[in-house]
């Protein structure tokens, strides 16, 4: 079984508390496995401009 390893870097005191609350609301149990879910398994920027299109288009058809 391979051997876990850390992963270090920095952010200010109101970056960590963002941090820790974005984990807390979309409900992980640990802020490093929200970390390693956004780093390894999720793409941001593509879910956000994903969610603004169907706004769009769910916009567009009610017109």
């Amino acid at each position: 079984m391979a051997s876990n390893q850390i992963i270090k870097f920095l952010v200010n005191k109101d970056q960590r508390e963002r941090i820790k609350n974005n984990a807390s609301i979309k409900g992980y149990k640990t802020v490093s496995a929200y970390l390693r879910d956004l780093a390894l398994n999720r793409d941001i920027r593509f879910e956000t401009m994903l969610i603004e299109i169907h706004r769009e288009v769910v916009k567009n058809g009610k017109s």
